[in-house]
């Protein structure tokens, strides 16, 4: 075996780069072409290893050329290399229909290789063409011989075929110049040595080739065993002439019959030779075709077992999906049976939501005139209170005539505004513009900072309930309410006055400002109790009290608003009944049917409210910790202890938290409930509570208050702390709301006002307006408890209040 290696005018480096060698050092090309020769060297080292476990005699000749083919021109002609085989080209060139050689080495080998050298082309382990060898260029290679002497002509013709054929295996060269019995025997020994070392050696796969070759050597030995037996006399002619006559030198008759016979016997030998040449090629093609039927049959049952494997497997798959598709027919046609049933439900379901819905339609219809006819009946029920409000103030003697309210005032007109001024006003509703996630828009109107909320077209009512929810919002005046200032029927917009301090929700959540003081948030509570009970007192609702609807004036509290009151009347009403309208954490479980709120449930929303102040957890949480604690299965300073909640005293958080639990009880908790209060005495209730947590003075705990309030309202008769002025400290008769949300006595209000005070007596915070509007719901309530209780008691309160 060789290989040539190839010194090119580049060298390739590891990161793939290609180098001219004339820019490397002499010590750098010299390390290259050592790595390339090892390379080389390995890949033969490989080869050796092949044939040393075949039994095969072979070496390796490495060989530097700067062109491979030239090289290997070069190589057979230093070694007389007599047989070659090289590849034909590429294994990825290879076709069927190839009978040349196509690469460029393979073409310059065939057309430069001496002629006497034999050539087998191969490409992807199959036989492409040979190359035959020329016998001319064999003659050729055959020294002239001398005719002074027959003997040694006879040995030259002899040893110059031995030289022609260095390729021949088994030493059959040495074999011919012995003599047809010396060749028998060596032959028959290597068979026998073949067979013995086939036998000893036991390997299948070597023992085709053996056979082959020793049939092969046998049949050569033959043909040259009865070349050399039809001359014996030529033989011992020559052996005589050899011993007798060593420097013969003159020729007769004998000789040149003698010449014409060696002639004879060269010409013959040389036919053997090719004939055994012939034979051993024919065996080794017979030994491949039978080594790759061999590999050809050890595949195809490889093929077979696997192909075997794959069916079985396929067949039990193909079992298990039958089994699969059983179970799965059983099961669709028990859902077909269920959908049919669920159908025939539907069907049943839908004519009565048809029904339902001309009730619906029925009932809305019978609502908008009820409607009507209610706005109608506030205005008299107005009326005819004030009218009871006037018989009633001469029966008690020396009070304070109440000044008398038209209900015309209390309608408040609106504006009523175009879709242009709104766009003027919002900047075409830009996005920038928006607050928060909903439909709410900032901007300026008539030189006022408005907040513009856009009802959806697709949930909006109609244009006259539309109308008739604005009259009803323009008629709520408080100042826990957001101002209402004007709607756009065009447009389904309503705009109130912006609220620029944020939301409590935001506050609660840290998102804007630091968290709040356990006095704003009583100021907060107490101002948004005050703002529902009024909207109660009207026969109104709110729907959606939560902290997302309590605005702040600033980052100190001074003063809130609840906003949203309304609202629910620009929505229709099969919207409104839709889920995810409001936060169901702040819903009553007892409207979640209907979804209708009542005053009791504005009073439930208010509860968790308070909690969420209190615990300064989300409401969920804040309600489940109040639980807890109130159960005693954890102590109240942890559960009003959090971080966030604004440094509560324990004693006045315990008591918040108490009165958060009473208002969001439920109808299992009527025991908590206060034994069934209505809505508007646990909102008086609550305004009590929150108003005494305000007036009490830092280490007071609320017991010790309420002891306290209890001795000073002895000339209430025992009247309820919130029935009482905060400045006089006593039962009022004319209670009107300031701008911090605290109702007090109209005289003593005013006169706080008119010595210079612009803050809050409650807070000491800057009051918003110096606007006092009457407290109607806790006038008729005054008026209420003074007609249970004695008229002693009425006439000494009237009196220490002069």
């Amino acid at each position: 075996m060789s290989v040539v290696h190839m010194y090119g005018w580049w060298a390739c480096f590891a990161v793939g780069a290609w180098v001219p060698v004339s820019q490397l050092a002499e010590h750098e090309v010299a390390a290259y072409s050592k790595l390339e020769e090892d390379r080389a060297s390995r890949a033969l080292d490989d080869l050796l290893h092949i044939c040393t476990s075949q039994r095969v005699r072979a070496r390796k000749v490495i060989v530097s050329a700067d062109d491979a083919a030239r090289g290997l021109v070069r190589l057979a002609d230093d070694h007389a290399v007599a047989e070659l085989v090289m590849g034909a080209a590429s294994d990825r060139a290879y076709t069927r229909k190839m009978c040349a050689p196509r690469s460029k080495k393979a073409v310059t080998v065939q057309r430069k290789a001496n002629p006497a050298c034999r050539i087998w082309f191969l490409c992807k382990g199959n036989l492409i063409c040979t190359r035959e060898a020329d016998e001319v260029g064999l003659n050729r290679a055959e020294p002239s011989t001398s005719s002074s002497s027959p003997s040694p002509r006879s040995s030259s013709a002899v040893s110059d075929c031995s030289r022609s054929k260095p390729s021949m295996p088994f030493g059959m060269h040495e074999s011919a110049s012995a003599g047809p019995t010396t060749l028998r025997r060596r032959t028959s020994s290597r068979d026998a040595d073949s067979d013995n070392a086939t036998d000893h050696n036991g390997a299948e796969d070597d023992h085709l080739g053996h056979d082959a070759s020793s049939s092969s050597a046998a049949a050569a030995a033959d043909v040259v065993g009865a070349f050399f037996s039809t001359a014996p006399a030529a033989s011992g002619l020559r052996d005589a002439e050899d011993q007798d006559s060593p420097a013969p030198s003159h020729h007769g008759s004998s000789d040149g019959a003698g010449e014409m016979d060696d002639d004879a016997l060269y010409e013959r030998l040389k036919e053997a030779l090719v004939e055994a040449r012939n034979l051993r090629h024919e065996a080794y093609e017979e030994t491949r075709r039978r080594q790759k039927a061999d590999r050809d049959l050890a595949h195809a049952s490889r093929m077979a077992k696997e192909a075997e494997s794959s069916w079985q497997g396929e067949a039990r798959r193909r079992k298990e999906t039958e089994e699969r598709l059983a179970r799965e027919r059983v099961a669709m046609e028990q859902d077909r049976r269920d959908l049919d049933g669920i159908l025939e439900k539907i069907m049943e379901v839908d004519g009565r939501s048809a029904e339902l819905e001309l009730q619906i339609a029925d009932s809305e219809r019978a609502m908008s005139q009820l409607d009507v006819r209610l706005s109608e009946s506030y205005g008299v029920l107005d009326a005819l209170r004030l009218e009871c409000e006037r018989r009633e103030e001469p029966a008690t003697a020396g009070e304070p005539s109440v000044p008398e309210v038209d209900v015309a005032e209390q309608s408040m007109s609106f504006w009523r505004l175009g879709l242009s001024e709104l766009e003027e006003a919002t900047g075409h509703f830009n996005e920038s513009a928006r607050i928060g996630g909903g439909g709410v828009y900032r901007g300026s109107l008539r030189g006022m900072s408005v907040a513009v909320r856009m009802v959806s077209p697709e949930v909006a009512v109609d244009e006259a309930r539309f109308t008739r929810a604005v009259e009803a919002m323009s008629r709520a005046r408080h100042p826990g309410l957001v101002t209402f200032l004007g709607a756009c029927p065009e447009a389904r917009a309503v705009v109130h006055e912006l609220v620029p301090g944020g939301s409590l929700e935001d506050r609660l959540e840290g998102k804007e400002a630091p968290t709040l003081s356990w006095q704003a948030r009583c100021g907060v509570a107490y101002r948004t109790c005050s703002a529902l009970a009024y909207i109660l007192s009207t026969g109104a609702v709110h729907g959606d009290v939560r902290p997302a609807n309590i605005l702040l004036e600033d980052e100190g509290c001074s003063s809130s608003k609840l906003a949203g009151f309304g609202t629910r009347g620009l929505v229709a009403a099969k919207e409104r009944r839709r889920p995810g309208g409001v936060d169901v954490a702040y819903v009553d479980p007892r409207c979640l049917a209907t979804g209708e709120p009542t005053p009791r449930s504005d009073v439930h929303a208010l509860g968790v409210v308070l909690l969420r102040l209190v615990t300064g957890k989300p409401a969920f949480e804040a309600r489940k910790a109040a639980r807890d604690a109130a159960a005693g299965s954890t102590p109240w300073h942890e559960a009003v202890g959090h971080a966030g909640a604004g440094g509560w005293p324990v004693e006045r958080a315990t008591e918040v938290a108490l009165l958060g639990l009473k208002c969001c009880a439920g109808d299992e908790d009527e025991d908590v409930a206060g034994g069934g209060a209505t809505a508007e005495q646990l909102l008086e209730e609550a305004r009590g509570v929150l108003e005494a947590a305000t007036m009490a003075a830092p280490g007071r705990t609320w017991s010790s208050l309420s002891s306290a309030s209890g001795a000073g309202s002895e000339s209430g008769g025992g009247a309820p702390s919130y029935f009482l002025c905060p400045i006089l400290k006593e039962v009022m008769r004319d209670p009107q709301i300031a701008g911090d949300g605290f109702t007090y006595e109209a005289e003593a209000m005013r006169e706080w006002l008119g010595s210079g005070h612009d803050t809050s007596p409650m807070t000491n915070l800057k009051l918003p307006t110096d606007e006092l509007l009457p407290n109607h719901a806790l006038r008729a309530a005054i008026q209420e408890w003074r007609h249970t209780t004695t008229p002693g008691t009425s006439s000494a309160s009237s009196d220490r209040f002069h």
